[in-house]
């Protein structure tokens, strides 16, 4: 067992990974970090830090933002629509952020910090390609995700204007995590701004082999 000070969690990403992750202040806490990970056979290593952490092996990664702006009420754009109850799945959550750093595969359905949120979803060729969770009332929006083979910039962005639509008046706050500058372009040309952000760091501690099993990284 680790005696350090270090709050460690740990997870399961997006993509079925098992992570440990952390707020790390320094190469200290990063190392530490990687041992908490590597005691408990974790795949992965995810920092938020403002410091470089490449010299551990750390490849740097979008990590996590907090944008403000103002709520932009209007009709939902065409092929955006209120997710109804049953569309709203633990496996289309982990689908549409897989492979994108800070996002988790839900351990429990429905996970109850979601209570009282609205999905709303991007419908093409009659399947839902991606969804953004937001609560109106409080205008908190959660950043969209999109599935694979259907993340281009626009569907993002009209994901995006959507849950600005649906807020009634005020401030709105949208969170990310692992969105690129792309992504972060498209929230600025609808008036959204950076209130914070903290870099991520990710490290993989076993790598995919070319016949698709996992290894020891080497």
């Amino acid at each position: 067992m680790l005696t350090g000070m270090l709050s460690i969690h740990y997870d399961v990403s997006a993509d079925g990974r098992t992570v440990a992750e952390a707020e790390v202040d320094g190469i200290g806490d990063a190392q530490e970090l990687v041992a908490g990970a590597a005691v408990s056979d974790c795949e992965l290593a995810w920092a938020h830090s403002a410091v470089d952490l490449s010299a551990l092996g750390f490849a740097g990664q979008p990590g996590y933002r907090r944008l403000t702006g103002q709520a932009r009420p209007s009709p939902l754009p065409e092929g955006v629509t209120e997710l109804a109850g049953h569309e709203d799945t633990a496996e289309l959550c982990a689908a549409a952020y897989q492979g994108q750093w800070g996002h988790k595969t839900p351990g429990t359905w429905p996970i109850p910090e979601f209570a009282g949120t609205t999905v709303l979803g991007l419908r093409r060729g009659g399947h839902i390609a991606g969804i953004c969770r937001m609560i109106k009332e409080t205008g908190q929006i959660d950043a969209p995700g999109l599935l694979a083979g259907e993340r281009d910039q626009s569907g993002y962005r009209l994901l995006l204007a959507a849950a600005l639509s649906r807020v009634p008046v005020g401030p709105v706050t949208v969170e990310s995590w692992g969105d690129g500058p792309e992504r972060v372009q498209a929230c600025e040309e609808l008036g959204l701004t950076t209130d914070e952000y903290c870099p991520g760091w990710e490290l993989a501690l076993v790598q995919e082999s070319s016949d698709g099993l996992g290894g020891p990284d080497r």
